[in-house]
């Protein structure tokens, strides 16, 4: 059964996954994650209520922008371990287009993704057990500073010993 970490905790979901728009059984209330097109075309699932929508991590970005207003919650599949366009897409998500909810991961999510996950500003991802959740969360906590710049920080390793901060 999947397990949910949320801010490098493991808590319960509270969320309900939509797969495709026949699954939606004309809901649009709280905690449902609906599929984009469905939310797209939808006279805004969930605007009133605690609802988002899931994306595939190879969708143009731009495509997002002007549905977010309502979402509470992004969710990006990962298709496969080694894709990682849904790490690119949370980045800009966050960085570009300033998308403040949840941004949780799903699909093919291993506990070694999860570093990445967490520095391309993903605050949430489903993994398939609480082994591999214990797994994740140790790898995030066992490195405390990066030389790259990251959605967490932006400032690289030099910029920040030569600032001071």
């Amino acid at each position: 059964m999947p397990v949910l970490v949320k801010d490098l905790e493991i808590v319960p979901d509270p969320w309900r996954l939509i797969e495709s728009a026949d699954d939606s059984d004309g809901s649009t209330g709280d905690g449902c994650i609906f599929p984009f097109d469905y939310w797209a075309s939808a006279p805004r699932p969930g605007q009133a209520c605690n609802a988002g929508f899931w994306v595939d991590g190879g969708v143009d970005v731009e495509r997002l922008r002007d549905h977010l207003e309502g979402a509470s919650l992004v969710a990006v599949k990962f298709p496969a371990f080694a894709d990682g366009r849904g790490l690119s897409l949370g980045v800009l998500l966050r960085s570009r287009l300033g998308f403040g909810g949840e941004l949780r991961a799903f699909g093919d999510i291993l506990p070694d993704l999860a570093q990445y996950l967490h520095r391309s500003g993903f605050d949430a991802f489903l993994v398939e057990d609480r082994r591999a959740a214990e797994v994740a969360i140790t790898s995030v906590a066992s490195i405390t500073d990066h030389y790259q710049a990251s959605v967490l920080q932006p400032q690289p390793a030099f910029r920040r010993i030569h600032t001071g901060s």
